[in-house]
């Protein structure tokens, strides 16, 4: 535990976004303390898989290559072949891609990005939480009563956020929109040794058992991740009996299945205004800030807290509006692909699938395979289609 009481910034959640805010800052020269609820390493619900984008964000922040990453067995599992299923087990396509699908271990790659904020000279508190917020006060309380306070606060602990509930409060976030467009993700977790002659090398996502949304099979070195993930409104009182078709289609025997997790997943929750009279920002999942097509996380996690913490230090220097400056990177860089991720979900998952089934389906993912793929690499916006040109792929050399 801290002797001090007073910091710069004080970051709420120490996960990938809260992290990375505390990694930037603290390089800058503040002073950063990070608190969360969880001793480190623990386990984190998440699929776990890491786009090009991603690890173009990770040089960039953290000067961390691809080989680097492997070389330190951050990286779990890597593969460029994937499939496509339709409900139970009606293969659409199976083949190669040239973006590879790269998986880590949260509870290995959270534990990480924290460690790289220690070791910058971020303070960290684990095992405590944080029982209140006062955004006006900028104040900080945990549950075994210590108080501190700080000039900014971020708010990166996740979409059960404690400092978003205090913007819910003070009826800056609408209670219903936000319900009206979450999700949940369900997650069960099997040993590699349980699960018989299947050999599960490629990840695997199923379409058709979840509405708008679906299920997905992610491999890892020592285990299986499977799971699916959905807007709520449209699966009441569904997820579970569509998890466990799911893992029937698998043909994995269900007395070797650990405990089945739960976590809500923002899935186009963005609309509200992510900031306090520029004292307190909101990022990553606390943020609602997650593909709202493909339900990824991890990129905008990491690029709303370089935004956020990019604003703060440019507010201490040069006396610049940090709600402008943050606000003006969420509306040039986030929003519009946010939105037209939104737009597409309702084609994709509304009209294609209800309409015409599987054939139609199959017809249309074979003829949108790169396609697909450029989207969830980074190569390519879902705003208008439009190519970006980053060539992503010099990332892997």
């Amino acid at each position: 535990m801290t002797n001090k009481n007073s910091y710069d910034v004080i970051v709420v959640g120490g996960s990938i976004a809260g992290s990375t805010a505390g990694y930037i800052l603290s390089k800058l020269g503040l002073d950063v303390l990070i608190i969360d609820k969880e001793k480190f390493p623990r386990k984190k619900l998440c699929g776990g898989i890491v786009t090009l984008k991603t690890l173009h964000l990770l040089n960039k922040i953290y000067g961390e290559t691809y080989s680097s990453l492997k070389q330190k067995k951050i990286l779990d599992y890597i593969t460029n072949d994937y499939e496509i299923t339709y409900r139970m087990r009606r293969s659409i396509l199976k083949t190669t891609s040239k973006y590879p699908y790269i998986f880590v271990d949260r509870t290995v790659y959270d534990n990480f990005l924290l460690q790289k904020a220690k070791d910058i000279g971020t303070e960290v508190i684990e095992g405590q939480f944080v029982k209140s917020v006062d955004l006006d006060e900028c104040t900080v309380s945990l549950s075994d009563g210590t108080s501190f306070n700080a000039n900014f606060i971020i708010g990166a602990d996740g979409a059960n956020s404690v400092v978003r509930r205090e913007f819910n409060r003070k009826g800056l976030v609408s209670k219903k929109q936000w319900n009206h467009n979450l999700g949940t993700g369900l997650e069960i977790f099997v040993d590699r040794k349980d699960v018989g002659k299947n050999d599960f090398k490629h990840p695997i996502l199923a379409l058709g058992l979840v509405k708008w949304g679906y299920a997905w099979m992610f491999p890892n070195k020592d285990k299986l991740v499977i799971g699916l993930g959905a807007l709520n409104r449209k699966n009441k009182g569904n997820f579970v009996n569509a998890l466990h078709d799911w893992v029937s289609c698998l043909n994995i025997n269900s007395n070797s299945l650990e405990k089945t997790y739960g976590h809500p997943v923002p899935y186009g929750n963005f609309k509200f205004k992510p900031s306090y009279k520029g004292k307190v920002l909101l990022i990553g999942d606390a943020g609602g800030f997650v593909c709202t097509l493909f339900g990824e996380g991890l990129y905008l996690g990491m690029k709303t807290a370089e935004f956020a913490a990019t604003a703060i230090y440019n507010n201490i220097n040069d006396n610049k509006a940090i709600e402008e400056s943050y606000l003006w990177n969420l509306k040039k860089k986030v929003y519009p692909d946010l939105e037209a991720a939104m737009t597409l979900r309702f084609f994709f998952f509304n009209k294609i699938f209800s309409a015409f089934e599987c054939k139609l389906t199959r017809v249309l993912v074979k003829k949108t395979e790169d396609l697909i793929m450029e989207l969830m690499s980074g190569e390519r916006s879902p705003k208008w289609f439009k190519k970006r040109n980053l060539n992503l792929l010099k990332v892997l050399e």
